[in-house]
């Protein structure tokens, strides 16, 4: 993990335990997460997104589609200009995530 302070971004004291980045990893997955950033109003589900990386497609397909069930997708999975797959969505819980299939090994 990552605070705010350690980052440089922390503008008042009461921002330096923030954390801007947490990550996870096992063997092909990333799980990223962060606090929401201070200028914002954080609201219930608004407060954090999560992202989720790896390389194995077929599992990140399942992780969003399965996410995916009964609401609105923001971006659906598709091929990004930086030659991953990514998609965005919301799911029924207001939680943001973001999940990206790297192309690099």
């Amino acid at each position: 993990m990552q605070t705010f302070a350690e980052s440089k971004m922390a503008r008042k004291p009461e921002e330096n335990d923030l954390i801007i980045h947490a990550t996870l990893k096992n063997e092909g997955l990333t799980f990223m997460a962060s606090d929401a950033m201070p200028d914002r109003q954080a609201k219930v589900g608004d407060n954090v997104h999560m992202s989720i990386s790896g390389n194995d497609s077929e599992w990140l397909t399942k992780v969003f589609n399965g996410l995916s069930k009964g609401v609105n997708v923001d971006m659906p999975l598709a091929r990004q200009f930086w030659g991953d797959t990514y998609g965005q969505l919301t799911d029924k819980f207001g939680i943001h995530w973001m999940v990206n299939t790297t192309s690099r090994q």
